[in-house]
């Protein structure tokens, strides 16, 4: 069934305070640490009160987890399109690895929630983490793998490929300072560079 004029306003005012608070509670949960920060603190930061962040999440934790939640869905998102366009393995890494790193180094303290807050989901979510972790990370063995079997990439083993890569890219969030020398899409650029040169057949 289709919406009325005045449920269509009412789910993009939702969606735009829903928005307004997990982009809030990011800044001082990256800042402060999740466990540091309140509801109330969270609401002040916006204006509201706290019924307002009450009236979209049931409580600080769905707060988290929904920056999980959209985390893994951008990333799993580039990484598909990317897997999609059909180019030579070569350049798929290339761009995978470079994507991976803009993603970190463009959102740094969304992925330092991600790597630092894990601690505080429940099992169940930890259990969903683990799972897309290793969806994702099978995107790089797949095409990893495509180009070792075209005979354009070392035959390395996986985990090294696949590990060194992330590793790499998900520690800037931990260095990257804006305004330094380098600019996220230098940066990226450069880790594309080290992983390809680095792995192609010579």
């Amino acid at each position: 069934m289709k919406q009325s004029f005045r449920e269509e306003l009412k789910a993009k005012k939702q969606a735009y305070v829903q928005e307004e608070i997990t982009a809030a509670a990011a800044e001082l949960f990256a800042s402060a640490g999740y466990r540091a920060v309140t509801i109330d603190e969270i609401a002040a930061r916006l204006g509201y009160t706290k019924s307002v962040v009450y009236y979209y999440f049931q409580n600080k934790n769905e707060v988290l987890w929904t920056i999980f939640e959209q985390i893994n869905e951008a990333w799993a998102h580039d990484m598909d399109d990317i897997i999609a366009s059909g180019v030579t393995p070569r350049e798929m890494l290339w761009s995978m690895v470079r994507k991976h790193a803009l993603n970190v180094l463009e959102r740094t303290s969304w992925t330092a929630i991600y790597f630092r807050e894990q601690g505080n989901l429940t099992d169940d979510q930890m259990k969903i983490v683990d799972e897309r972790k290793s969806v994702y990370n099978d995107r790089f063995r797949v095409v990893y793998t495509r180009g070792v079997q075209q005979g354009e990439f070392k035959d390395i083993p996986l985990p090294l490929i696949v590990g060194g890569i992330i590793g790499m890219c998900n520690w800037t969030h931990d260095w990257f300072k804006k305004g330094g020398p380098l600019k996220p899409e230098e940066i990226a650029t450069h880790f594309a560079d080290i992983v390809v040169n680095g792995c192609v057949k010579r």
